[in-house]
């Protein structure tokens, strides 16, 4: 996504009534969906999308525990360390994992999602 497309956002907002907020949380909830189906359903990521220039990022996010028992949503604490020794039990460790082939995903999703928010506005 890029500037254009927030612009096309602020538009429809201007003449449809939706908010620009609306439309980026149901882009942002749809394309944490496109993700897990094409990367792996067990990942706890999350997306933000950059609301003065398009871009779009990809965060998983795992656990800091002391002992693993599912790798897909914790990491050691001994792991998270070699990150940053300032990890404790309890913190959330992030990482922007966005694909490069991801943009052509985003730009299909967004597009589907806002098609269906202007039809749900004009009922």
């Amino acid at each position: 996504m890029n500037i254009e497309f927030i612009e096309a956002l602020k538009d429809l907002e201007k003449e449809r009534g939706i908010k620009m907020d609306v439309l980026i949380e149901a882009i942002e909830a749809a394309l944490i969906s496109a993700y897990k189906k094409h990367y792996g359903s067990s990942q706890n990521v999350r997306v933000e999308i950059n609301r003065s220039t398009g871009e779009i990022h990809v965060i998983y996010r795992k656990d800091v525990v002391e002992e693993v028992t599912d790798p897909a949503v914790q990491m050691s604490l001994t792991e998270a360390q070699n990150y940053d020794p300032e990890f404790e039990v309890g913190d959330v460790f992030e990482s922007e994992v966005t694909p490069r082939s991801f943009g052509r995903i985003a730009a299909q999703t967004a597009k589907h999602v806002v098609v269906q928010r202007i039809r749900e506005a004009e009922r």
